[in-house]
């Protein structure tokens, strides 16, 4: 398989400039994966969500079984991708169903300053849905940018 996977997001915004313009650059992303289970049949969106990015890039959305057998084609080219979750329930689902990372990055919430405690910015069912995942040996992660540090502190237990 030459698919390698070059970073994983949990991120409710999909695409918005922050990824097209800083993440896909800064990792060459060949291939956007986006996992959507509510949008997986809608070539609009995914049409919409191609303009964000240059003809060098394809950009798909998948329900997370369908990510699943396309990461498990071969492709004769090097395929660099970048995955990224509408939300952590979804991530969820893929590890249970096999999917593997050694780190998930989500973006900094709008108060990152005054985020001290991660069930501060996370629900319930999320926090629930990150421990189990963490228990596979997922890292979880805060950045917003290539150049901001990776927050790993917040995820700590």
């Amino acid at each position: 398989m030459s698919k390698k996977v070059k970073l994983v997001r949990v991120d409710k915004r999909l695409l918005h400039a922050t990824v097209a313009l800083n993440w896909n650059n800064f990792i060459n992303a060949s291939y956007i994966a986006i996992v959507d289970p509510t949008h997986k049949d809608d070539p609009f969106l995914e049409k919409v969500l191609q303009l964000s990015f240059s003809n060098k890039s394809k950009v798909s959305i998948f329900s997370v079984d369908q990510l699943l057998e396309f990461l498990a084609q071969d492709t004769e080219e090097k395929c660099n991708v970048m995955i990224i979750f509408k939300n952590i329930c979804a991530l969820r689902e893929a590890v249970n169903k096999g999917f593997s990372s050694k780190e998930v990055q989500l973006p900094y919430p709008a108060s990152r300053i005054l985020l001290k405690k991660i069930d501060e910015y996370f629900t319930q069912e999320e926090m629930t849905a990150i421990r189990e995942i963490q228990e596979k040996g997922v890292k979880f992660f805060f950045q917003t940018t290539p150049m901001d540090t990776k927050d790993y502190s917040v995820f700590n237990k």
